[in-house]
């Protein structure tokens, strides 16, 4: 075998053409990529990639930046839990932990905010709080996604999944606001006739 051959068995086969037909591989079978659970983990797995592009305009702030890539973390475990149902992926279950460690920081953050009157605008005084807010909606519905996995009978999923996408959806609400002068350039809603 030369070099090169031996240099390209060690690269990662991108191109498989097994989903080609739109099946995916999920734990030991296979499954229509618009299944409920592909759709559910893809859903984690677009939130993983907004909170990515966050992470790129945050960098400054190294505190944030370093939460913001261990929920990347997490994410990737959800998806690795969600992708492995049943005994197959027993050891890939998530656990309770990262729920505790998201509560912790955002009531850190949150301690330094200003008590909402009203409800804010998703918008941001630069891009960083915008992205924030963006990523707060892709969570939601990665969250709604596994709810509606959950009512299918026969289907897993483990609740620490629930748990921790609802929590991190407040906390990217909080991030929003941190981003935001801390709540001081809030772009706030106003009922009709108040605005």
């Amino acid at each position: 075998m030369t070099t090169k051959d031996a240099s390209s068995e060690k690269r990662t086969r991108v191109v498989t053409r097994l989903g080609d037909a739109g099946e995916t591989q999920v734990g030991k079978g296979r499954m229509l990529k618009c299944a409920p659970r592909v759709e559910a983990y893809g859903t984690v797995d677009e939130a993983n990639s907004t909170i990515g592009v966050l992470r790129t305009t945050v960098q400054v702030d190294e505190r944030l930046s370093g939460w913001l890539r261990s929920i990347q973390i997490d994410l990737f475990d959800i998806g690795a839990d969600l992708s492995m149902p049943g005994d197959v992926g027993a050891k890939l279950r998530f656990k309770p932990e990262p729920v505790a460690r998201i509560e912790a920081q955002l009531e850190e953050l949150n301690a330094a905010q200003p008590r909402l009157a009203n409800f804010v605008l998703p918008t941001g005084a630069d891009m960083t709080g915008a992205f924030a807010h963006l990523a707060r909606t892709i969570v939601r519905r990665a969250e709604r996604r596994i709810v509606a996995l959950a009512q299918i009978k026969g289907e897993e999923v483990n609740p620490e999944i629930q748990r921790y996408l609802n929590r991190l959806a407040d906390f990217m609400f909080i991030v929003a606001r941190h981003l935001n002068g801390d709540g001081a350039k809030d772009d706030v809603w106003a009922p009709r006739g108040q605005r």
